[in-house]
């Protein structure tokens, strides 16, 4: 069954197929007409892989026994005409799960033991160690084989209270209420399932979160996969409301750290009294949406009240009116509508600008080629006729132009080498070592006691030193900049280049993502429940996650400036090189009509192709030009 969905993904998928298509044109015509530097093919490829990687991710947050996994199976694998994800009364998935689409392999469930929680290793490092993965094999074309697998992800198992205290999942008053001294945990920590859905191979990705406090005890979820979600559903059951629990996960994990969040008071069909009028009981749904959005602090527009068990069943029923009812099109439409856009926004952002400026660099060099050649053929009309003096003296002020060409790209040289070591410096301040140094010395205050205070203390000033490197690294690159404005203005007034303004270097997308991890810092450090000692394994566990986060974004700092490095010098050095070439044909064009007056004929058809080649050249950059200028600006303003 068609839906707004359905179609949002699809577009999804077209649109960034577009871009991947408009960077292989690029790179194809760099490949035909230029002599391509390996640094721009690397960059080209980067891009490409980037995108192909690219997944929406949206998270499905919730305490247990709220309809999570009944609410996917509704959005998406209805047209299986069964439920994928298992969905009963209680709590039935026990670990997180994630649901994507991987090509390269055949469909699978992998499963991480719990026992992993006993070491520093984190999900994201375990992703990449399949060894330490229960694996099982899916069959898509065999529903029960799909069913009794999917069961594992509500897998229990008892273990020694010990061992539960030693993995951070009980605490010590669970362990007195042990009477065997053993306890019930999740056998799993993490899930993978890899199927081939259309959705999936479109590029959507989901996280099912369980409830019981799984996000607490799996910081990096917090601190760095529901951050990147691109949109966050928050259930809740219309039979609770908003429980005391709700609301911590809410304020804990949700509210402040996700891109676009929307709750989901899920279970309505509680409220079809058919002792009630319709508008008696769209009276008591609108009561219940108000009261959610006032404790959530959310705009009522931002609740979305539906049955996802009557969703499901009129999909596969083929019942429209009951799919109508259950209120699923509200969420599918501002999916559709809202969160999708946003993350096309956010490519074209990141990618479309970029690609812009490289295509857009490339037509300007072949518009200055092509305007040599003009002029050339206009000169060569007027030789007709006139004597070798004239050549001779256009052949000399062509010479004496590349002669001071030639020492303008001397100082250029030296201006790039200096830039160059400019840019090494910028880079090494952004360098592994350089937070591994940091890193050092806050680990050493905290080895003795893992207390939430220390803690708190021992993140802030490293987020503290990390901020000012970064200050540091934007002054570098302010310097870098003004070199360049001088390298671009000299240019311009002595050789008619394009005056190019270098874009600047900003780390604030890197500080927004610090702001935010301080912030959850110093709500973790005033949650009355981690200051417990007994919580020295959440607190150790929380400052592994931010380390993993200060280095994944010490990374993004350094791969943003190597990128904005390359942009800047890439663009300059292409015009100089291309300049050059354009003189010397020029000048070799007049050589041979001034060794060869009677050759004037042959070299004007020489002309006029090379010309019907460029002005080729400049028809097909055009085209790549506009298809990268992909970047709408209503696009960039979608919110939630």
């Amino acid at each position: 069954m068609d839906n707004r969905l359905d179609q949002g993904i699809a577009q999804y998928q077209q649109r960034r197929d577009a871009i991947l298509a408009t960077l292989e044109s690029y790179r194809a015509w760099l490949e035909r007409y230029t002599e391509v530097e390996s640094g721009q093919s690397l960059r080209l490829y980067d891009l490409a892989e980037s995108l192909k990687r690219d997944k929406l991710l949206l998270a499905f947050v919730a305490e247990f026994s709220r309809g999570k996994s009944e609410l996917i199976n509704a959005l998406f694998f209805a047209d299986l005409k069964q439920r994928l994800l298992p969905s009963d009364v209680g709590r039935t998935t026990m670990c997180p799960t994630e649901l994507f689409y991987d090509a390269d392999s055949e469909p699978y469930l992998r499963l991480l033991p719990i026992e992993t929680r006993l070491r520093d290793d984190s999900i994201s490092r375990l992703k990449r160690l399949p060894i330490e993965w229960s694996s099982v094999r899916l069959d898509p074309e065999d529903a029960q084989q799909m069913s009794t697998a999917l069961r594992a992800l509500a897998d229990v198992k008892r273990v020694a209270v010990a061992d539960a205290l030693a993995m951070g999942l009980c605490d010590a008053s669970d362990a007195e209420k042990s009477a065997d001294g053993k306890i019930e945990v999740p056998a799993w920590r993490y899930a993978m399932i890899n199927f081939p859905h259309p959705l999936l191979k479109s590029g959507l990705a989901i996280l099912d979160t369980p409830g019981l406090n799984a996000l607490g005890t799996e910081p990096e979820l917090t601190l760095n996969t529901i951050p990147n979600a691109h949109g966050v559903l928050f259930l809740l059951s219309t039979d609770t409301g908003v429980t005391r629990s709700d609301l911590e996960v809410w304020e804990n994990s949700v509210r402040h750290h996700a891109n676009h969040h929307v709750a989901i008071l899920n279970k309505v069909d509680m409220l079809w009294d058919e002792l009630k009028t319709d508008a008696e009981i769209a009276q008591s749904i609108h009561k219940q949406k108000e009261q959610t959005a006032q404790q959530l602090q959310l705009r009522e527009d931002q609740v979305i009240a539906l049955s996802a068990q009557k969703a499901l069943l009129g999909k596969i029923r083929g019942d429209q009116a009951l799919v109508t009812r259950s209120g699923i099109g509200v969420l599918e439409s501002l999916l559709a509508d809202k969160i999708i856009p946003a993350r096309q926004a956010m490519l074209y952002q990141s990618v479309c600008a970029e690609t812009h400026a490289m295509a857009n660099a490339s037509r300007q060099s072949v518009s200055m080629q092509l305007d040599g050649v003009r002029q050339d053929l206009e000169q060569l009309s007027a030789f007709s006729g006139k004597n070798r003096e004239i050549v001779t003296n256009l052949r000399d002020k062509l010479i004496k132009e590349k002669s001071a060409y030639d020492a303008t790209t001397v100082n250029f040289k030296i201006t790039r080498t200096l830039i160059q070591e400019q840019g090494r410096m910028l880079l090494d301040a952004l360098s592994e070592e350089v937070l591994d140094e940091m890193l050092v010395s806050g680990r050493a205050s905290l080895e003795d006691c893992w207390t939430t205070p220390g803690l708190v203390q021992g993140m802030n000033d490293l987020f503290a030193q990390i901020i000012v490197r970064f200050h540091e690294v934007e002054g570098r690159s302010t310097k870098i900049v003004e070199l360049l404005d001088a390298a671009y203005l000299r240019f311009h007034q002595e050789h008619g280049f394009p005056l190019l303004s270098p874009p600047q270097l900003t780390m604030d997308n890197c500080r927004q993502k610090m702001a935010v991890l301080m912030q959850q810092v110093n709500q973790f450090g005033h949650d009355p429940v981690n200051l417990i000692m007994e919580k020295r394994f959440m607190v150790k566990k929380f400052y592994l996650s931010l380390v993993a986060e200060a280095q994944g974004m010490f990374g993004l700092a350094r791969s943003e400036a190597d990128s904005w490095l390359r942009r800047s010098l890439d663009p300059v050095v292409m015009r100089i090189r291309d300049h050059k070439k354009q003189l010397e044909i020029r000048i070799e064009n007049i050589k041979q009509v001034h060794d060869n007056l009677d050759n004037l004929l042959a070299r004007t058809i020489a002309l006029k192709a090379q010309q019907a080649a460029l002005e080729q050249q400049q028809r097909e950059i055009a085209v790549i030009v506009q298809s990268s200028n992909c970047m709408d600006a209503s696009d960039s303003a979608l919110t939630i």
